[in-house]
């Protein structure tokens, strides 16, 4: 009987060479993908681990359209690095996950060639032709706006797992189970555990839970009173449908513009217009001339008011989750705490110290039958002097 689930692991570089004994190389094909899903092709589904590098656009894009068309739930997994083609075969689950310390990267296509010049001017045409493929295809997929994908195509940066997600390309994110174990031999602890010390632990370890309490209650509270107080990030919305620039505080010169909204990816430089009427001209992620519009735009009647304010309830939004996270997370700790409390009143040390004999260095150690010849002198001497004394 089949198994439910295929897995396929695209572990390695995307090769275009198409050979049956290509998964010993540490490289991935069309044909080792499609062998590894004919050997289960009842499957319900499928399930796709992902840690490559990338390699070549056309292989890459050959095991997307080959999965899709498998017209089965697909779940693709992220278990290291997803980047350059690699993206393309992640996008062909209807799942797409990460785990928590993997990193996800898009840029623009590259490589090398040979010839005259001719050769080397058709050579950027069809680089510019794949570039233009992959930016429609993010953007298809993600809804995002070309210019923000292309900013971060350009920028060829590491993406976290939570901005795979913010930016829609991964619909989730695995957390990894951290656990930690304490080893400690006892035959070999210069340390042992007596009453007195163990109380000590016991009162430190009390003190670092109250500070961990407390610390989480002054945050949530913070929340509480200055969450809409806190909110700085502001955005316009460029014409024509080309997507948001956003910046922090007031839009002027030398304020510096991202094409996201976690202010990470600076602005491409060149001129923008909004569709408030305001344009600016950015150099080096900064504004360098900025030009307002004289209609009375910028109110909440506005497009562009309407945007500012939507942004800034999104962002409220954002804040108020954040809250909540903290406050799910005070409570867990509260938990612990109270665990930990119950555990350190039940435990008790069953160490005991070895009994110890009093040893005293001596130069000579008398025997009993010295003693008793000092005592017997002794005796004699005081007759000899009680005869004196009578005589």
């Amino acid at each position: 009987m089949p198994q439910t689930t295929a897995h396929i692991y695209i572990y390695g570089d995307i090769v275009s060479l198409q050979a049956p004994s290509l998964g010993q190389s540490g490289a991935v094909s069309l044909t080792s993908v499609k062998d590894a899903y004919n050997s289960n092709s009842a499957c319900d589904n499928i399930v796709v681990h992902i840690h490559s590098n990338g390699g070549s656009v056309f292989e890459g894009f050959a095991i997307h359209d080959f999965l899709v068309n498998t017209h089965k739930p697909i779940t693709t997994i992220v278990e290291g690095l997803c980047c350059s083609i690699a993206t393309v075969i992640f996008m062909a689950g209807t799942e797409r996950k990460l785990t928590e310390n993997s990193r996800f990267l898009i840029h623009n296509p590259w490589g090398n060639a040979e010839g005259d010049a001719a050769y080397f001017r058709q050579y950027a045409n069809e680089l510019q032709n794949e570039q233009s493929r992959l930016l429609n295809f993010y953007k298809q997929q993600t809804g995002a706006s070309s210019q923000i994908l292309q900013s971060y195509m350009n920028a060829e940066k590491m993406m976290s797992p939570q901005l795979a997600v913010d930016l829609k390309f991964a619909t989730g994110i695995i957390d990894t189970v951290k656990a930690m174990a304490l080893y400690r031999n006892q035959l070999h602890n210069p340390y042992p555990v007596t009453p007195q010390n163990k109380q000590h632990m016991d009162k430190t370890k009390k003190t670092a839970f109250s500070q961990l309490i407390s610390g989480l209650k002054n945050l949530v509270k913070d929340f509480n009173n200055d969450a809409s107080d806190n909110i700085q990030a502001a955005n316009k919305t460029l014409i024509g449908n080309a997507g948001d620039l956003y910046f922090d505080g007031e839009l002027a010169v030398d304020t510096a513009v991202f094409t996201d909204e976690a202010l990470t990816v600076p602005a491409a430089d060149g001129d923008y217009e909004f569709e408030d009427g305001t344009t600016i001209s950015i150099a080096s992620g900064l504004v360098t001339d900025l030009t307002e519009a004289t209609d009375g735009s910028g109110t909440n009647d506005t497009p562009s008011g309407r945007a500012v304010l939507a942004t800034l309830r999104k962002k409220l939004a954002t804040l108020k989750a954040e809250k909540q996270e903290l406050e799910a997370a005070l409570a867990q700790s509260e938990t612990v705490m109270a665990s930990a409390s119950k555990a350190l009143q039940l435990a008790k040390s069953s160490y005991r110290p070895d009994k110890r004999e009093n040893k005293f260095n001596c130069a000579t150690k008398p025997t009993t039958n010295d003693l008793a010849d000092k005592m017997e002198a002794r005796r004699a001497e005081l007759k000899a002097k009680s005869a004196k004394v009578k005589a």
